[in-house]
């Protein structure tokens, strides 16, 4: 027969133990709850900046340029711009030209060029170039929308520019297409398109 000292000791001991890993369970548990709570804080962090950082980034000026390098035309939003069109124009192509002779083996085209907290994006279609004058931190979110633009433009007005005369007088909708861009209308570009939900027919 066991002693009633000992039971007692016993009993004592799993209660102290129970209550001990109780603790450590709570304690653990109110752990793993803060380490969520800071990762789901940091990351709403993390998606307000980048929502904050798209915003704070815009085109502010749009060169359209045909491939010969010869300037379409100039839209900014500015109410002086303090560019001067031909000149920029004419040392956006002349720089990439003296990449592609100085980088003959290599593929690709200059589509960056970066000064201060300005970045110019260029483009290059199949018979336009895009140069855009970019203000803010988010320049990989206006590359897509500047390629749907000018995939816009050179779709309608293939043929056109394939035949150049100089002017764009027969093509009107360049410049509606040129300011939404600039306005942001083409923000959606870059998104993911999301799933269409499935048709079912019914006999």
């Amino acid at each position: 027969m066991i002693p009633p000292d000992l039971v007692d000791m016993l009993v004592v001991f799993l209660v102290g133990y129970s209550v001990i890993q109780g603790l450590w369970l709570l304690h653990l548990t109110r752990q793993v709850r803060n380490h969520m709570r800071a990762q789901e804080a940091l990351a709403a962090q993390q998606i307000l900046e980048h929502v904050e950082a798209e915003k704070n980034t815009s085109i502010e000026d749009i060169f359209l340029l045909h491939r010969s390098g010869l300037l379409l035309k100039h839209y900014t939003k500015r109410m002086r711009p303090n560019v001067d069109s031909d000149v920029l124009s004419g040392m956006l192509v002349a720089v990439q030209e003296f990449i592609k002779d100085s980088f003959r083996g290599e593929k690709g085209a200059l589509n960056e060029i970066w000064f201060g907290d300005v970045r110019i994006v260029v483009l290059e279609g199949q018979w336009t170039i895009v140069a855009c004058l970019v203000r803010g931190e988010r320049v990989t979110d206006i590359q897509p929308q500047i390629a749907a633009a000018m995939r816009e433009v050179e779709d309608k007005y293939g043929d056109l520019l394939m035949n150049w005369d100089g002017t764009l007088d027969a093509a009107p909708e360049v410049d509606v297409i040129m300011r939404r861009l600039i306005s942001g209308g083409y923000m959606d570009a870059g998104q993911p398109k999301k799933p269409q939900p499935a048709i079912i027919l019914q006999r």
